[in-house]
């Protein structure tokens, strides 16, 4: 059990390491204000884990765990878990779209993880109360409807967040954020229900894997999600087009491309043809052949492919 162990952590540690990689690098190529929240994710779920180690380690010594450092452990982890529901609500604000085409849903999910949080924040004092012995608070610690109360908030929370992502995005963010996203909605949808599960296989006394929750295996398939950051890095479009998300500043700088001019290429990185630019950009088929003939002036380019390459290095 100890080796089975082992492999889970050096294999969450690792895609955990090379997901926050691949953003980093994502973050490097294209500008998307979700890239940070993103990346505090990834460091929030390997000092969690790095802290339920410690715990397991300390538990397999002998006379276990020190009561005067369980406590404080306990608190930390807490702690936490109420910081991943701030980077979700400020990934739920960051996400949607401009609030004229904006539902209710997202102010419902913030409401939610705020919610999750207050939970969080009061588990310390209950929990700390439970280990000063105090009466009520005590009893209330170690009661079945409180832990469920957490698991349901939980819950609610991940699968509101999810649908969320999954939804219409900020229409300023790059299209590589968009599938990427839909893959982050789709995996917190997935484990929505995994609270409940694992609170229902606890009180129904069935044996489980010692030192791991179900939320090890969300982690883990976040951190897989994060790593397919990296595959966007290279995928073309169709046609064999490099996709371009935006052109990068010291590219636009060093051959002299306007906003505009770069707002083209992008557009032609996503396989909109000149009429199409025009009537999404509002602007007459003529101004955007003149644009479009400037840019591949600047960048001394005689194909899209070799424009879009140029643009991106």
């Amino acid at each position: 059990m100890q080796h089975l162990l082992l492999a889970f952590y050096i294999l969450f540690f690792a895609t955990g390491f090379m997901g926050g990689a691949a953003l980093y690098v994502l973050g490097l190529r294209i500008r998307s204000k979700l890239i940070r929240p993103l990346l505090a994710f990834q460091l929030l779920f390997l000092l969690g884990l790095g802290i339920i180690v410690v715990y397991y380690y300390l538990e397999t010594l002998p006379g276990g765990i020190n009561p005067a450092i369980k406590l404080p452990l306990s608190i930390f982890m807490t702690l936490i878990n109420a910081a991943l529901y701030i980077v979700a609500i400020l990934l739920i604000r960051r996400v949607s779209p401009p609030a004229g085409r904006r539902t209710a849903l997202p102010t419902i999910a913030k409401l939610l993880s705020a919610l999750v949080i207050a939970k969080s924040l009061a588990n310390i004092g209950v929990h700390t109360a439970h280990s000063l012995g105090y009466g009520g608070l005590a009893a209330l610690a170690v009661s079945k409807g409180w832990s469920l109360s957490g698991f349901v908030l939980s819950g609610l929370a991940m699968g509101a967040f999810g649908i969320v992502a999954r939804g219409q995005l900020d229409p300023h963010e790059p299209p590589a954020m968009r599938p990427l996203m839909k893959a982050y909605g789709l995996c917190a949808l997935a484990f929505a229900p995994m609270g409940l599960l694992e609170f229902a296989v606890e009180s129904a006394g069935l044996p489980w894997l010692p030192s791991i929750s179900l939320d090890h295996f969300f982690y883990l398939a976040w951190n897989i999600v994060s790593m397919s950051a990296a595959i966007r890095l290279f995928r073309p479009s169709e046609g064999g087009v490099p996709v371009l998300d935006s052109v990068p500043e010291e590219r636009m700088r060093s051959l002299g491309i306007s906003g505009r001019e770069a707002e083209m290429a992008v557009m032609i990185a996503r396989g909109l043809a000149n009429k199409e630019i025009a009537a999404e950009l509002g602007i007459s088929p003529a101004t955007v052949r003149t644009h479009i003939y400037n840019l591949y002036q600047k960048a001394g380019a005689r194909s899209r492919v070799e424009l879009l390459n140029k643009l991106r290095s």
